[in-house]
């Protein structure tokens, strides 16, 4: 009984004295989250053609894979301040325009649900099923049917 109370009343001093600390403190929003839900609004294809105009007007953002990564957004920023546009550092319409890129239409929810999603790496040449151990290191998802025009199975995991 007596650990009870003396955790209980730790637990209320804890409590009062974050209230008085920082009582108007505002939980930040998690960007990444916030970017990556901007971005889902476009295709692959369309992020792809993003990041080839921005490596094409001098802003580096990688090898163009139609994932808005870390490398993405910093040359996304860089180009928006220089452009003087406001700077989010996430695919956007005002974005998209500026760079002269065309939207590509994005595939139904419905088709990419029925097809099979194997994955592929960076720097590879074959495709892979989910956990296969070639996967460690990048995983990039692919529908299986673009996978095969492109690539070659793996042949640890047989996908």
């Amino acid at each position: 009984m007596k650990k009870l109370k003396k955790f209980l009343s730790q637990f209320m001093l804890i409590a009062c004295l974050s209230t008085f600390i920082a009582p108007n403190a505002e939980v930040l929003p998690n960007l990444s989250i916030v970017s990556t839900a901007q971005a889902a609004a476009y295709s692959k294809e369309t992020i792809n053609d993003v990041q080839e105009a921005l490596n094409y007007a001098g802003y580096n953002c990688g090898t163009p894979d139609g994932v808005v990564g870390k490398n993405t957004k910093t040359a996304i920023r860089k180009y928006q301040k220089a452009k003087g546009l406001k700077v989010t550092g996430a695919v956007n319409n005002t974005l998209i325009k500026s760079l002269g890129v065309t939207v590509h239409k994005k595939t139904s929810s419905r088709t990419a649900r029925t097809e099979a999603t194997v994955y592929i790496t960076r720097t590879g040449s074959k495709y892979h099923r989910a956990g296969c151990r070639y996967l460690r290191q990048s995983q990039i998802a692919i529908s299986l049917s673009e996978a095969k025009k492109y690539y070659d199975p793996c042949s640890v995991c047989n996908p």
